[in-house]
């Protein structure tokens, strides 16, 4: 028995001399996710990568792979990286790092005792297959350099024809110079040449010309006040306002010292009390005619039938009549008529030259608002806006009065540089703290500070397009006191005629503005 076992014991030693002199293959342990063991472990979470994005050539830095453990309750356990293992596109990574040597997408997860964790999405490119393709966002007929008018740009990165979805590093150029915005605006007049560029690559270059900034020869208005029953206004008054409604249209009144819109304009039309009355001499009270009525309250159609009393020629005045005791649904409004352009402007009829007056045309001022100075509305912003209706500038809201439509795919004023908005909505959940505040039907947030809003608006801008629809009215429009109409910008003598009242009286609906 005891020579056996020292034969079996000599034995096992022989064969294992025999294993390691022939090399015998070694047993290689199991891989850390298939023994390592995490009892509480419940789940694994990998850490996002800085950017999704990288290029060949361009990002040859190995990206670190980490992952957090959790147990059931949610908390933390300590999880050595070197115990996980981690895939790439199903195939083991040989350490805890990712190198982006070739194009394509790579889905990446972490493995640990059975669990797998979310997964991060790493696309590599190939630069030398990519295309940068530039256009402008906001397409324009007409450029100017007014330092408003922004340019908008929009970048492609292209491969193979197609647009794709990229992180890509490009800078902005314009006339070669790095810029740091995408936008561009300017108040030098020229050539200028836009590109990106980014990575060895060249996008295309779009070129535009920053056209000089309009300017038009200034117009003059001669104002006549009809107070018709009271004795309310002042030459000084008279003077103030005519003063602001200047400033309004020249782009100086801002009367809360705030903030104007970025495409606020010039104008370049001024208001002054008339000199001279119907007989052509000089008027002992500027700008004021003094009148009576044999009635004492007026409803619309009553003032509409009773301006005709008092209508001086509309080509050597700008006529405002001053009714006190409105009454009915309008107490509470001031109003004006849209003017009769001879060449078609969007949003109003088209008429002869040589048609005559078959209306009042002018601005009916509410006795109510001779004097007024308050957050809700001032003489000189109501003049200024009830002028613009004349001129051919719709609110900027879609509505009359205390009567609204809610949001429509139709812009409400023809210019598209006036956001619109719900003024129903807005009237019904005014907050008083925000009451500058709107909202436009296309659900960008701004403060009102158009002279065609009311209401709680800042009302110190009229822009661009505003500017263009008015000085079309100014170059085609009936019934003004515009060179177009025979009448020079010079202070010019009255000419002896009141408007008859037309054969075929009737009455026509004004744009009703409550400023209460």
């Amino acid at each position: 028995m005891k020579f056996q076992l020292q034969f079996s014991a000599r034995l096992l030693s022989i064969l294992i001399y025999i294993c390691f002199l022939s090399g015998c293959e070694k047993v290689q342990p199991l891989e850390t996710d298939d023994f390592y063991r995490f009892d509480k472990l419940k789940t694994l979470s990998i850490k996002k990568p800085v950017k999704t994005d990288y290029f060949i050539g361009i990002d040859n830095a190995e990206i670190p792979l980490n992952v957090t453990g959790f147990d059931q309750g949610g908390s933390v356990i300590n999880t050595p990286q070197e115990a996980v293992s981690f895939y790439s596109n199903n195939v083991k990574l040989p350490g805890e790092t990712f190198s982006p040597d070739k194009p394509g997408n790579f889905s990446i997860v972490g493995k640990l005792a059975g669990q797998v964790s979310d997964t991060i999405s790493v696309r590599v490119w190939d630069p030398a297959t990519l295309t940068l393709s530039l256009s402008f966002a906001n397409p324009t007929d007409a450029f100017y350099a007014n330092g408003t008018d922004t340019l908008a740009f929009k970048v492609d990165v292209m491969q193979a024809g197609n647009i794709v979805d990229i992180d890509f590093p490009y800078v902005f150029y314009v006339n070669d110079k790095e810029q740091a915005q995408e936008t561009f605006s300017t108040t030098t007049p020229g050539t200028y040449k836009f590109q990106v560029r980014g990575l060895g690559l060249i996008s295309n270059e779009i070129t535009i010309n920053a056209i000089p900034k309009t300017t038009y020869s200034v117009i003059r208005f001669p104002v006549i006040f009809h107070e018709i029953n009271t004795t309310n206004l002042t030459v000084e008054r008279i003077r103030k306002l005519t003063d602001d409604m200047t400033k309004a249209y020249r782009n100086q009144l801002n009367v809360n010292q705030a903030q104007k819109d970025p495409n606020a304009e010039d104008l370049f039309i001024e208001f002054y009390p008339a000199e001279t009355g119907l007989d052509g001499n000089r008027l002992s009270l500027p700008g004021l005619h003094r009148t009576t009525s044999t009635k004492t309250s007026f409803d619309v159609q009553d003032a509409y039938s009773d301006a005709f009393n008092t209508f001086w020629d509309p080509s050597a005045y700008l006529n405002i009549w001053v009714y006190s005791n409105i009454t009915g649904e309008y107490a509470g409004s001031s109003w004006a008529y849209y003017p009769l352009p001879t060449v078609p402007l969007e949003g109003l009829g088209i008429y002869a030259q040589g048609t005559k007056p078959f209306f009042p045309y002018g601005i009916f001022l509410n006795g109510n608002h001779v004097n007024i100075n308050y957050d809700g509305g001032r003489t000189e912003e109501i003049l200024a806006h009830e002028a613009g209706h004349m001129f051919g500038l719709f609110h900027v809201f879609d509505g009359n009065n205390s009567t609204f439509n809610s949001c429509t795919s139709r812009d409400p004023d023809f210019c598209q540089d006036t956001p619109y908005y719900d003024r129903g909505s807005y009237s019904n959940n005014i907050n008083f703290s925000l009451r500058y505040n709107r909202t436009s039907c296309a659900g960008i947030n701004y403060v009102s500070t158009n002279f065609m809003d009311y209401f709680y608006s800042h009302s110190n801008s009229f822009t661009t397009e505003q500017t263009k629809r008015v000085r079309h009215i100014m170059s085609y429009g009936l019934w003004l006191p515009t060179p177009f109409n025979g009448t020079n910008s010079r202070r010019t003598n009255g000419r002896l005629s009141v408007v008859e009242r037309p054969a075929d009286f009737k009455f026509i609906k004004p744009v009703i503005c409550s400023m209460k």
